[in-house]
């Protein structure tokens, strides 16, 4: 009995040398970092590797203010022999007529309008229907593609108004007509619907606001899906094409 106790009191003592042992070898590896002598002082990291902006910050400005003054890419696409039938192929199926679509890319590349916004005019103002027909409170009529007034233009008749190139002539010269008046975008189509008068003196109806509205929006629409079936594939062609030079 007195063995097994004496065993037992061995065992305590070796466990209570080995717990200090452990605990005094911790505390001495620790106490460099911790001394009064190194509490104040800033370990040093590994330097940091800067990354070099892809834009000279300095220009950040001057680029945001040019990039609205950048001309389109589907026009520079269209004015590209080498990839103009892809900008054809493209609206001819948003419109459903080549006839529709070649009016509208030669119009809107005469005048220098985007070429998304041409089609989103058009598709609001006649849904690309080249006999579209709509009768006003004040009588008069709009007609045809871009939905020509028949007092602003009272020269031509109802066949030339059906008439997709001619339509598609005039509606895109009044719209240059408007954008260069406005200054902008928003303003300009705010022009074509309600006239400079009302957009000049601040009076634009909420009709003509939501008008616009329509407009961005599937132009927004037209530029997404453009961006993916014809800049990528024009993009991919020529990754595909400088390899195999390479």
């Amino acid at each position: 009995m007195k063995a097994a106790v004496n065993r037992n009191f061995l065992k305590f003592l070796l466990y209570i040398f080995v717990f200090a042992f452990l605990t005094l070898t911790i505390i001495t590896k620790l106490q460099p970092v911790f001394s009064s002598k190194n509490a104040n002082e800033i370990i040093p990291l590994e330097p940091a590797v800067e990354v070099a902006p892809a834009v000279d910050p300095a220009d950040f400005q001057r680029i945001a203010v040019g990039h609205a003054k950048k001309t389109d890419i589907g026009l520079s696409l269209y004015r590209d022999e080498s990839s103009k039938a892809d900008v054809v192929w493209f609206y001819t199926h948003v419109t459903g007529s080549e006839t529709v679509t070649q009016a509208i890319l030669t119009n809107a590349d005469k005048n220098n309008i985007p070429l998304s916004l041409a089609f989103a005019l058009a598709y609001v103002e006649s849904r690309y229907k080249t006999r579209a027909v709509n009768y006003n409170k004040n009588s008069t009529i709009d007609r045809g593609l871009f939905q020509l007034n028949s007092s602003s233009f009272s020269k031509l008749s109802e066949e030339e108004c059906f008439n997709p190139e001619i339509n598609a002539k005039y509606g895109l010269t009044h719209l240059r007509f408007c954008f260069d008046t406005a200054g902008n975008e928003v303003a300009a189509l705010a022009m074509y619907n309600a006239g400079t008068v009302k957009v000049k003196s601040g009076s634009t109806p909420q009709m003509t606001l939501n008008y616009v509205s329509k407009i961005m929006d599937y132009r927004d629409g037209l530029d997404s899906l453009f961006e993916q079936e014809i800049v990528a594939k024009i993009e991919n062609k020529q990754f595909v094409h400088v390899a195999v030079l390479k």
